[in-house]
Parts: structure tokens; sequence; C-alpha cells
């Protein structure tokens, strides 16, 4: 795709024609932990990504450039995001808390590239657009902006995704037609929680194209999340399971007015059956809406809340996808019978991914990234677990996330993480990692068993378990499985 396609509107020229039209609307507002606020409007946003661009440029900053943003949620994020995208340069979010190890090896698979944070290492600290030296008059179009997403990195080391599609689009075509059938629409406000370095990236740039008033929580505060909801009317906002154990614990969540809310969208990551009926109940299931997919887009499918009812822990169809559940030998498997899960579309093909690595597994130009499940008669899916998690015991394949499921389901339990431990003659024994909701009251050991008992085969039921503090998450609310400590 050229860069100078006339017939594309970059999203620089989308916010510029935006604020020219709007200049003093609220755009972004980000709100601190302890609920302090700082905002731009459409004008200070244009204003300052524009100086903030000018200021790239003249530190050498081009559309060949790989620019590297290590930043907190807020609207420093923002501008020198926008700024970057201004000058046709590929954009990378990054956790700006990654650990050492992890953050080396990101860079290794960047290349060169320049580094935008606060840390060590970093080529360029935020704050270079507050100078005054650059103009904030609009720049001509320098390239087309792009970007790249990280993986979640639940086994081990995250890799790089380039985004096929930039971040251009014909006039006109802001909202695309999933977006449009799951409760968004222009003009909204949208609260983001999740972290900028993974699905709440796309989620605040893909809503500032939509003319959304943006909230961003700098830190994700429960007790804040209907404060916001209340106060600033949102419209739409996304979550993960994790999330919306918490925002359910928040003291007189139901006397807040929640009624703006159009529609959640909130993850496939294992969100329990008490969690999921008791967001239904709060918001209406029309404005609840499951979406299953993955960093590399290989698919999409879409449940909402009255479907979700008829076919209660489905993550949906597919959205302009088909599917296949295969067994190892590529056989195609009946309805209810578990196998990995492969999508196809007339657009798919194998990520992009920036360094070394394997590919995806792909047969018939149907395309796996490992997870397991299986489709009902009517081809709803259902998620089993990813496959390099299962737990072999004794022959029987034992799937983690329907273990947790149903530890979670305990009172008292606020989190869980269920891993194989070797085993002298079944090969691999199941073992449960429980963390208490209140530490000087933990749930005793042999309630935990008996919740198991009644609800497990004996071949998935712990056959031990351990209290930690904590078990180690990455901020998208993916287990860190190579961290757990054994």
């Amino acid at each position: 795709m050229s860069a100078h396609d006339a017939s594309l509107v970059t999203v620089g020229e989308r916010l510029d024609r935006l604020a020219a039209g709007h200049p003093a609307a609220s755009a972004v507002i980000s709100v601190a932990p302890d609920a302090r606020r700082t905002a731009l409007t459409w004008g200070e946003l244009s204003h300052l990504t524009n100086a903030a661009a000018r200021g790239l440029a003249a530190r050498g900053v081009t559309p060949d450039t790989t620019v590297a943003i290590a930043l907190p949620a807020g609207l420093d994020h923002v501008v020198a995001t926008v700024a970057a995208w201004k000058l046709g340069a590929l954009v990378v979010p990054l956790d700006p808390a990654a650990p050492a190890a992890e953050r080396s090896a990101i860079a290794d698979m960047l290349g060169a590239h320049v580094l935008i944070g606060e840390g060590a290492g970093a080529s360029l600290r935020p704050g270079w657009w507050r100078t005054g030296e650059h103009s904030g008059e609009p720049l001509p179009r320098q390239g087309m902006p792009r970007s790249a997403s990280l993986t979640g990195g639940t086994t081990g080391l995250p890799r790089v995704i380039v985004r096929r599609r930039p971040w251009a689009y014909r006039p006109g075509a802001w909202l695309n037609e999933h977006e449009r059938t799951q409760g968004m629409r222009l003009g909204q406000t949208q609260l983001v929680v999740l972290p900028l370095h993974h699905s709440g990236f796309g989620a605040l740039y893909q809503g500032l194209v939509l003319d959304h008033q943006v909230i961003i929580m700098e830190s994700f505060v429960p007790s804040l999340f209907p404060r916001l909801v209340e106060e600033h009317r949102v419209g739409h906002v996304r979550l993960v399971a994790a999330m919306m154990r918490m925002i359910l614990d928040v003291p007189g969540l139901r006397d807040h007015d929640l009624s703006s809310i159009e529609s959640i969208h909130h993850g496939a990551g294992p969100c329990s059956e008490k969690v999921k009926r008791a967001w239904l109940d709060l918001l209406g299931p029309e404005r609840v809406y499951e979406v299953y997919t993955s960093q590399e887009r290989v698919g999409r499918t879409v449940i909402r809340g009255d479907e979700w009812f008829e076919h209660p822990g489905s993550v949906g169809r597919p959205t302009d996808y088909e599917i296949e559940i295969l067994d190892e030998a590529g056989r195609r498997l009946d309805p209810g019978e578990v196998g990995e899960i492969y999508f196809r579309s007339p657009a798919s093909a194998q990520p992009l991914y920036l360094g070394p690595g394997p590919r995806l597994a792909e047969r018939d130009g149907f395309i796996s990234i490992g997870d397991l499940g299986y489709q009902d008669a009517d081809g709803y899916l259902y998620l089993v677990d990813r496959k390099s998690n299962v737990i072999n015991v004794g022959g029987q394949n034992v799937y983690p996330a329907e273990v947790e499921a149903v530890l979670l389901d305990i009172p008292g339990i606020a989190d869980t993480v269920v891993e194989g431990r070797p085993h002298e003659y079944l090969g691999q024994a199941v073992h449960a990692l429980l963390v208490a909701a209140d530490p000087a009251d933990p749930v005793p050991i042999a309630v935990v068993d008996e919740h198991c008992r009644e609800r497990l085969s004996a071949a998935k039921v712990p056959m031990s378990y351990e209290s930690v503090p904590s078990v180690p998450r990455r901020n998208n609310g993916k287990i860190r499985r190579s961290e757990i400590q054994r």
C-alpha cells in the first residue's frame, strides 16, 4: 500500500480533522489511582502531537524508524504514539515494568529502534514537545503509520507481531461492521482499563479514530470503575476476567448508575460461570460480549450474553472465519470432541514476526495458535486450554483452565493457577496454587478439596495444594507460567 495513497486517511490526519471540528471538546482524560485527572482537548492533542512529531523528525525519526514506547498509561503515551505515527513510523508499545531480561530480548527482536521511556536505555524521555521550539501546525504526510504488538508470553518470552494493516482508513469507514454490531458507535465515551502495551492499545487509539472521548485509568483500581462510568457516562469498555471478578467485589457496586454502558467486551481468558452470570445480571445480557481472538489475528469468535445463555460456556461462533477442530493426525473431529482449534479466512496468513521463531501450525490454509477446544452441533466454540498447558495424569488429559474455573467458584479464593507436577507412577499430578482473598483467613484445604471432588473427575482433582501470596500474572491478566516457582 502506497504511503501516498490519496484515497486513505491516516490516523494522524483523522485526529487533526476531528480537532478542527471541535477543538475545545475533551479528547483524553487520564485518571490516576487517587482519582486526580489530567486532560487534553482535541485542539491540544492535535497541537502537541504535531510539535512532538517535528521534534522526533529533528532527532532522525522517519517512516523507516521503529519507535518503541515504554511509557505508563497516560497522556504522554498518547502524545508520543500519535507523534510517531504522524511520521509514518512503526510503533511498538512495551511494558514499562517488564523485567530487564525481557526488555533485552525484545530489544534484540526489534533491531535498531528509538526507545521512548523513563528507564535505563531510553533514547528519548517524554516531554520534548513541551519546549515550545517546534511548531504545532500539521505536517505533510510522511508515510503510512504502522504498529506491532507483543504476544501474551504466557509460557515464556513474548514475540513481536507486525500488524499487517496500516493505521489508515477509507474516508467514512472509521467504524467496521464488527464494531457496529457489537455495541460500538461514533462519538461514545470509552473507558480504557487494559494495559496499553497489550489490548488497551488498540482500544484507545481506535477509540480516538471513532471520535470517542477516552478515559484512561492509569492503573486499574476496581473501586474507580463504577465511579468513572457514572461520572462520564461511559458507553464502551473492554475488560479481562480478573478485572471483572474484582469489580464485582466493590462495595456498593449496584448503587452506581451503570446504565450508560452500551457494550462491554471481555476476552476469552478463563471466566467462571458465576462471574459471567453476575455481569449478565448487572448490565443485561444484550450489553455483554465475549470475544475470543489473539494478537496473531488468525481467527475470531464472538458471543453476546443472550446467546451465551443458550450455549453457556461458549466463546461464540466465528466472524468471517472458518473453524476446524483437528486431532494430532489432522483428522477433523466431530462436535463435542476436543482437539486443536484451526481458523481460516480469505485473508489468512502466517503472522509477520520481528525476530526469529517458529511458524504457527498450519494445515490446508487453516492456522492454529495452539488452543484446544470443541464445537457443539450449532457451531459454537468452547475453549478447553492451551495445548502446551495440558497435564497428562496417567494417560488422561487434564486441562488447567477447567480446574481453575472450579477453584475460582469457591468463596474466599481470589486467584489460582493449576499446573502439572512430576509423579512417580502417574507421570504428572495436578497441583493447585491458591491465593486467599483474606490471607488471615484462608479457605481450609479440606473445604477446597471437597468442592473439587464434587465437581471434577478423580484425575482432575488436585493431588496437592499450596497457599501463595500471589500468582505471577502479566497486567493483561495472563499467567506467567514460566515464572512459577517449583
